[in-house]
């Protein structure tokens, strides 16, 4: 059961790139960055990357390699193992023509240039409303070598690409080519022992399973706790107890967002009426759907659309 919830779960997520920075060090030197409130994709070009994050074993990858970072994690990141100088992200930063942000850390000063590890480093943001706690789950960081997964490679080649020369629709399609990388990071990670945390793991249980993947199919449907414990083989009481216990929100919440998900993907794609759409995906009234819709993503209906095709850049 697992499998099919986490394909509705990948498909669902939302992902919006927020800063690009390219990172470089020299041996010896170590770039020392404090916590971030972003959820942090490195993509190692180069060199070797020892990443050291406080109370977690060190992370030593090649080219090739993809880490996600949890938010909340400082950081230090090195080209060798045993690094004498401590350089400050912070202090040692500066902003390119093209918008992207250079770290250096090889004694030369700011984009100086020489340095052993070069990594491109993209802070994204997945949105509540889509990932389902996927990524919000994540305590740990995670690492794959996925140098041999040409979309990886190629994809943040584009994405450096549209930020040097950015154009219509360059934040939609940077958001879509980092959303991509970071699915194969996650099927990598899942098809190892990555169902240990989080929303998967809560899955494990086949009955909560089924009553995530009814809501998924057909959000529309007129879900409530009753009939989701039916889909699920439990009691009422029991079901509204694990579900929210394993994912961290009641039966109700979870379809609301599971609705509104939807309600966003047809404001991106189409040009239905906002009415239309509330109705579509199961509610009761276009207000009812625009508090709740605003309340989640920021903007009402309206603005949203609007925005979305504005295609706001970088």
């Amino acid at each position: 059961m697992t499998e099919p919830v986490l394909d509705h779960l990948l498909a669902t997520m939302d992902v919006a790139v927020e800063a690009f920075a390219i990172c470089e060090v020299r041996k010896g030197f170590q770039l020392v960055g404090g916590p971030s409130a972003a959820i942090e994709v490195h993509y190692v070009l180069s060199g070797t990357m020892h990443l050291m994050i406080p109370d977690q074993p060190l992370i030593v990858c090649g080219p090739g390699s993809v880490v996600l970072i949890p938010p909340g994690l400082a950081q230090t990141m090195a080209a060798d193992d045993q690094p004498a100088r401590d350089v400050s992200a912070a202090e040692h930063c500066t902003m390119t023509r093209e918008g992207m942000m250079m770290f250096d850390a090889t004694g030369g000063g700011v984009g100086g240039g020489g340095g052993d590890l070069r990594v491109v480093c993209g802070l994204i943001m997945a949105s509540i409303s889509g990932s389902f706690g996927l990524l919000d789950a994540v305590t740990r960081p995670i690492v794959e070598d996925l140098r041999e997964v040409p979309i990886v490679r190629q994809g943040f080649a584009l994405m450096l690409d549209e930020i040097s020369a950015p154009t219509l629709g360059s934040r939609a399609l940077i958001g879509a080519l980092m959303k991509a990388c970071v699915v194969m990071l996650l099927r990598r990670h899942f098809a190892g022992t990555g169902h240990d945390f989080g929303v998967l793991s809560s899955l494990r249980d086949p009955r909560l399973g089924k009553a995530v993947a009814a809501v998924l199919d057909k959000p529309a449907a007129p879900h409530s706790v009753a009939s989701l414990a039916c889909v699920a083989g439990m009691s009422r009481s029991a079901f509204a107890r694990e579900f929210s216990q394993s994912l961290a929100m009641s039966p109700m919440a979870f379809v609301a967002r599971t609705r509104l998900h939807h309600g966003a993907e047809l404001l991106r794609s189409t040009k239905l009426p906002v009415k239309l759409i509330a109705a579509s995906i199961g509610f009761a009234s276009r207000s009812h759907f625009s508090r709740a819709f605003a309340s989640a993503y920021g903007a009402d209906p309206s603005r949203f659309r609007s925005e979305q095709a504005e295609g706001p850049s970088l």
